[in-house]
């Protein structure tokens, strides 16, 4: 069985399992390629063009699982709100909460409502190279929530947290469709054919131990109990190293942290049935390809003998990245030895 999918089950495996978030992205040629002709969300809708940009990594780098292209605030055009991508900034949404509160033109999360190539695009991958795990992703609530409150990238939170203190009722409904939303999306890649489920939550790590176990309690534990007991679900986050504990009790099946934190300390301190993956830095990674291979080794032996374990960069890989250095870093992961 495939290294990844044994990870996933926490069943023993020869070789450590590996791929990359961003890993389909723009350090690869034909990734550049495809967006000097082609806009994100056009990408994004075409399928052929979804599953060559899916795909490449896993031919290129030998990765052993493929992620599905896409982004995570598309699935929030469907329930009405106008989304965009600005260059160099980011997501831009024009009817944010902020500048409509009444969210008057917002309707919940429809999966055949969705114009976007994700579900065809695993259908399709699967039935074309069934040896390939697909890993669906989706953003966390929080962190899709921030970009749909104020109509861009809230990076430290802080309109987000305002409204969150403030116990505004329109933004608690809106965090809860969010959360739905996250749901139905998942249970339809799932449906697909996915083999495993990422949330990125990038922006968690802004809030305090209390926010953060609210949070939890209120919205993540709802996605976990919906979908966890059907897929494995990998929770991402940055900046959460000191908190680890409270996401290891959300029900996760995998928690993926950042460099933050030495993963093996996390594994001593958390139940065995909770698996890591992580969490070389990515700018290391970019800048200093040498030393991402040493580090890179030392946190693999360092979870050698942990079956529900996946390498991955501590965040995306970086578009300055050189593929020849992650294909060279696969190598050399898939070379430790396992202890049993």
């Amino acid at each position: 069985m495939n290294s990844f999918l044994s990870a996933l089950k926490g069943d023993s495996h020869e070789t450590i399992p590996v791929w990359y978030m961003r890993q389909a992205g723009r350090y690869l040629p034909g990734y550049t390629e495809i967006r000097r002709g082609m806009p994100m969300k056009e990408m994004c809708r075409d399928t052929d063009t979804t599953i060559r940009i899916t795909l490449e990594p896993v031919d290129r780098i030998g990765v052993d699982a493929a992620i599905i292209f896409s982004d995570i605030i598309l699935p929030a055009e469907s329930m009405g709100f106008a989304i965009d991508f600005v260059e160099g900034v980011g997501p831009s949404v024009k009817n944010s909460y902020v500048s409509d509160p009444s969210m008057r033109s917002i309707n919940e999360f429809s999966p055949a409502e969705y114009g976007y190539s994700t579900y065809e695009s695993i259908r399709r991958i699967k039935a074309s190279r069934p040896s390939v795990p697909v890993i669906g992703f989706s953003g966390g609530p929080l962190t899709i929530a921030s970009y749909l409150a104020g109509g861009k990238p809230d990076r430290d939170l802080y309109l987000t947290k305002k409204l969150i203190f403030s116990g505004d009722p329109g933004f608690l409904r809106l965090m809860q469709m969010v959360t739905d939303m996250v749901i139905e999306n998942a249970l339809s890649q799932w449906k697909s054919g996915a083999d495993a489920i990422q949330i990125f939550d990038s922006w968690a790590g802004y809030l305090s131990p209390r926010q953060l176990s609210i949070y939890s309690e209120r919205y993540l534990e709802q996605i976990t109990s919906a979908i966890g007991n059907k897929i494995p679900v990998i929770y991402f986050s940055t900046q959460t190293g000191s908190m680890y504990q409270i996401l290891s009790t959300a029900g996760f099946n995998f928690l993926s942290l950042d460099w933050r934190v030495e993963l093996s300390e996390v594994g001593r301190s958390i139940s065995s049935e909770v698996g890591l993956q992580g969490n070389l830095d990515p700018s290391m990674v970019e800048s200093a390809p040498d030393l991402a291979m040493r580090e890179g080794l030392s946190i693999a032996m360092s979870m050698a003998d942990r079956d529900n374990y996946i390498f991955n960069l501590g965040h995306g890989v970086l578009p300055g990245t050189r593929p020849e250095t992650l294909l060279e870093l696969t190598r050399k992961i898939h070379s430790v030895e396992r202890r049993f």
